[in-house]
């Protein structure tokens, strides 16, 4: 995914006719929001089965909201078997959520974009030096999205695996 993006971002850069540029830049915008998208679905299902099939607009609210409840029964469990102290209780929590947190804005500011190409045609986007924007989203910023939930998706991981949760 995040290759097409790319390739589509460079047509889009390229290519002369506004129209056909304005909608290879939509095109690269949307592959680079399911690149991130797939990332966050993939981990999802790792740290839950069920979670794979979540919707797209209900990810965020699953990991600011959703990571906490199975975390905290796992964690209140470790401490309370002298498996784990508070301090590192509170450090693991803390940890889940800023994590959880940033995804979430990312793929809320992603989604956002992915809407806006998707549909509302008549939102068009615009070339200015070297750099495509929809609206206020850049290509560019758009082109990190699945690098930065991959990121975020190991950390998810590394958490989840230290609470003993995988």
């Amino acid at each position: 995914m995040q290759y097409v993006g790319s390739e589509l971002e460079r047509l889009a850069l390229k290519n002369t006719d506004i129209n056909h540029a304005d909608l290879l830049g939509r095109s690269a915008f949307n592959r680079y929001y399911y690149a991130a998208f797939l990332i966050t679905r993939e981990t999802l299902g790792f740290m839950q089965s069920n979670w794979i099939g979540t919707a797209h607009a209900e990810i965020p609210n699953l990991l600011e909201k959703g990571l906490r409840k199975p975390a905290k029964a796992a964690l209140r469990k470790q401490v309370s078997s002298g498996l784990l102290d508070k301090g590192n209780e509170s450090r693991l929590l803390t940890e889940l959520n800023a994590t959880g947190s940033e995804l979430s804005q990312l793929l809320r500011q992603a989604y956002d974009a992915r809407i806006l190409a998707d549909y509302e045609p008549e939102v068009k986007t615009k070339k200015d030096g070297g750099v495509i924007y929809l609206r206020t989203h850049k290509l560019t910023t758009a082109s990190q999205w699945p690098n930065q939930a991959e990121r975020q998706c190991a950390k998810l991981k590394r958490i989840w695996k230290e609470i003993g949760l995988a």
